[in-house]
């Protein structure tokens, strides 16, 4: 075998290794995902003025896609909560519901500052 087959082979399993390990993602624990969504609840405290009074204790749901975590908006904890939506990677974490105590008309909270 030559010295050039030799190493185009190497860089050939270099690539392959490469392109499999971008691909792996691996989940985070339960552990993280709470960091991250209490980092979240922090960020709507910061933006809307709301207090971190008004939410209850957080409630944490594992789906297969993900984590759930809810917060009970106290004014009026039927209708209305903060729920943040974290990937198992962790790589995606967004707002799933803000808190509206009356959605029909979207008025009962501080909009978030931009």
């Amino acid at each position: 075998m030559t010295r050039t087959r030799k190493l185009l082979i190497v860089v050939a399993a270099g690539l392959v290794a490469l392109i499999a390990f971008s691909f792996y993602r691996p989940d985070i624990d339960a552990k993280a995902a709470a960091r991250i969504a209490d980092q979240l609840l922090t960020q709507y405290h910061r933006g809307s003025g709301d207090s971190l009074r008004n939410f209850s204790a957080r409630e944490d749901r594992i789906w297969a896609d993900g984590w759930e975590f809810r917060w009970r908006y106290r004014p009026c904890p039927q209708a209305a909560s903060l729920r943040v939506w974290i990937s198992r990677d962790g790589r995606r974490a967004s707002y799933a519901e803000l808190p509206d105590c009356a959605p029909q008309t979207g008025v009962m909270v501080n909009p978030l500052k931009a």
